[in-house]
C-alpha cells in the first residue's frame, strides 16, 4: 500500500529528448505522475508510470558537463570512487555520452560503459541497456542517475548482482528531500519514477561503505557491497 504525496496530469514524458521541429516538440507523449510513498520500505514513486512510454535512444540529451560547476562535482565523484575502487575494474551503467566514463580512463581506471543513447566511438562502451544477456561483470558498478529512471529498482539492483557476482556500487541519485526543501518542483518529472531519500536508499543493503550529499545537497550517494542488497521489508 501506498500514501499519496502529489499528482499532476499530462507531463511531458520525456524533457530531455531533442526534436526536429517546434510541432514535433508539441505532438510529443505526455502521461500522468501519482507519487506515493511506500509504506514498507519508505520508497517514493510515481504509481501511475508506465516504462513503455519511454525511449532513451540518440535523442535523448541530458548532459550536463558542458558546465564547469557540473565538471567540479564530477571530479569530487571520482575522488569517492577513487577511494573504494582505485586500480580495480568498473562498469558503468547508463554512462551518458561518455563524459565521466573517459575522465575515469584518463585516470587509469579500467572501465566498461553500457548505455542505448551514447554516440561516441569508444569500442568498450554497449551501446544498448543493462540486461545480465550481456555477460558482464567487474569488481564495482558505477550507477549515476540511473535507479531514478527504473520502475523497480531493487529489482534492477538484484539483477545487477546476480549478474555481476556480487562486487560493490556507487550510486548517485537525486535528493528528494532537497527538492522539498527548495521547492524544486521543475526537478519532479516523468522520466524520474522514483524519489530517494538517503535513509532509504542506505537500508537497501546490509553493508554500505560511504554515504552523503554531493553537489550542494541536491544529489545522494551510496558506495555499498551489491551483494548485501535486501529483501523488501528486511529489517536493517
Amino acid at each position: 500500500m501506498g500514501h499519496e504525496l502529489y499528482r499532476v496530469m499530462d507531463l511531458p514524458v520525456l524533457q530531455n529528448r531533442t526534436f526536429a521541429d517546434a510541432q514535433s516538440a508539441r505532438a510529443s507523449a505526455c502521461a500522468d505522475m501519482v507519487l506515493v510513498q511506500d509504506e514498507e520500505s519508505g520508497l517514493i514513486f510515481n504509481q501511475a508510470f508506465d516504462p513503455d512510454k519511454l525511449s532513451y535512444d540518440s535523442d535523448y540529451q541530458n548532459e550536463q558537463a558542458h558546465s564547469a560547476q557540473f565538471q567540479r562535482h564530477l571530479l569530487d565523484v571520482e575522488g569517492i570512487i577513487a577511494r573504494h575502487f582505485k586500480g580495480r575494474e568498473l562498469i558503468e551503467v547508463g554512462c551518458g555520452k561518455g563524459y565521466f566514463l573517459e575522465l575515469l580512463r584518463e585516470r587509469g581506471y579500467r572501465i566498461t560503459g553500457i548505455d542505448p543513447a551514447y554516440e561516441g566511438d569508444n569500442a568498450d562502451v554497449i551501446k544498448a541497456p543493462f540486461t545480465s544477456g550481456l555477460g558482464l561483470s567487474a569488481d564495482a558498478v558505477v550507477l549515476r542517475h540511473v535507479l531514478e529512471h527504473i520502475a523497480d529498482p531493487r529489482a534492477f539492483l538484484a539483477q545487477m548482482a546476480e549478474a555481476n557476482r556480487g562486487g560493490q556500487i556507487y550510486i548517485e541519485v537525486p535528493c528528494f528531500d532537497w527538492i522539498v526543501e527548495h521547492r524544486a518542483w521543475f526537478d519532479v518529472f516523468y522520466e524520474h519514477v522514483n524519489y530517494f531519500r538517503l535513509d532509504d536508499l542506505r537500508r537497501m543493503f546490509g553493508s554500505v561503505h560511504e554515504a552523503g550529499h554531493l553537489f550542494g545537497g541536491q544529489y545522494l550517494y551510496v558506495v555499498a557491497d551489491l551483494g548485501t542488497l535486501r529483501e523488501p521489508g528486511e529489517t536493517p
